[in-house]
């Protein structure tokens, strides 16, 4: 379905790199500045949850 739309949005392939190449940016951003408030707040997460 992604290949069909690509065909018709004109660079379309660049644009989806764009927003991957953002948000893997924004991803590693996180992960550098906050590894220690991430890390116990998902595994508190995942105890309240089970």
């Amino acid at each position: 379905m992604v290949g069909g739309m690509l065909r018709f949005v004109p660079g379309g392939f660049t644009l989806i790199a764009a927003v991957v190449c953002a948000l893997a940016t924004a991803g590693m951003v996180v992960a550098v500045f906050s590894p220690i408030r991430t890390i116990p707040a998902s595994a508190d997460w995942e105890r309240g949850e089970a």
